[in-house]
């Protein structure tokens, strides 16, 4: 091949490859929930995290794994969507002072050891109850009633966290858009997000999304005690360009917190990475 066809076909790689990248840079999608009454999906989540914290003069190192099986129906659909949520399962490995304590819900609390039998208390209660969420097409949570599963209102604003639902601009964006949101489940508690989210891919059947979120919080519920609490949230959360669901999201959590009770300080820090998988049933 002479020199001057070499150049000609550089030309025309280069010409096509630059429009394929055009197009691609210009395709813009409305993201938002478009679900159908009935629609049913299981969720897997997983957060492994390491705990700090200081007591009596000590640094104490806690690593915990907790795993939380749960089913999803979308029960309702009017102006707004209501999801019914059960947790079906609950998996928990810690280890502290060399340690090891291991918890599964579906194991009778009788086979298991004492301290694993003492979360089987608490944890065994939340089993197969059901919590429920109204939000419109956009995520956006009107209402979160997990009354049946907990009075933790701090449980409950993380079953309603931007990580797991997230909330959508009213317009169509393309590639390298931002938007911002913040997200307060329940209106009467004192933790909130405030996320920003970019889309960074966009495929024919999906939407990858950049998770940068800041957590505040300033006291804890049903306890006499102080919170000073700051962290951030960093990840990708991947989405059904079609439904809005979330298939899957990998997001690194760093919480410091100081809480105080009784004039006697609790410094502590949380490091961790939570992975939820979703699939339709």
């Amino acid at each position: 091949m002479n020199k001057n066809k070499q150049n000609l076909l550089l030309a025309l790689v280069l010409l096509l490859a630059g429009f394929s990248f055009n197009l691609n840079a210009q395709k813009s999608v409305q993201l938002r929930y478009n679900l159908n009454q009935g629609d049913a999906y299981s969720y897997e989540l997983k957060m492994d995290q390491d705990i700090v914290f200081q007591a009596s003069g000590q640094t104490m190192t806690l690593d915990q794994v907790i795993e939380f099986y749960m089913t999803s129906t979308i029960s309702k659909i009017t102006d707004s969507i209501t999801v019914e949520s059960s947790i079906n399962r609950v998996v928990m490995d810690q280890k502290i002072f060399g340690m090891e304590m291991k918890y599964d819900s579906d194991v009778p609390a009788e086979k298991q050891n004492p301290m694993a039998a003492k979360i089987a208390e608490v944890m065994g209660g939340m089993i197969n109850k059901s919590y429920s969420m109204v939000m419109d097409k956009m995520g956006n949570i009107g209402d979160l009633d997990v009354s049946q599963l907990t009075e933790n209102d701090d449980l409950a604003n993380n079953l309603g966290s931007g990580s797991n639902f997230a909330v959508y601009p009213e317009k169509e964006v393309s590639v390298g858009d931002s938007w911002e949101k913040d997200i307060e489940p329940l209106t009467d508690s004192d933790m909130k997000f405030h996320a920003k989210y970019t889309l960074v891919k966009l495929t024919g059947s999906q939407a990858t999304l950049q998770l940068d979120g800041t957590i505040t919080a300033n006291k804890m519920d049903d306890v006499n005690a102080d919170l000073n609490l700051n962290g951030v949230q960093k990840g990708e959360i991947i989405v059904d360009v079609k439904t809005g669901w979330l298939i899957e999201s990998k997001v690194e959590q760093e919480l410091k917190m100081d809480i105080e009770q009784d004039g006697v300080k609790f410094p502590a820090t949380i490091s961790g990475l939570i992975t939820t998988t979703s699939k339709k049933k």
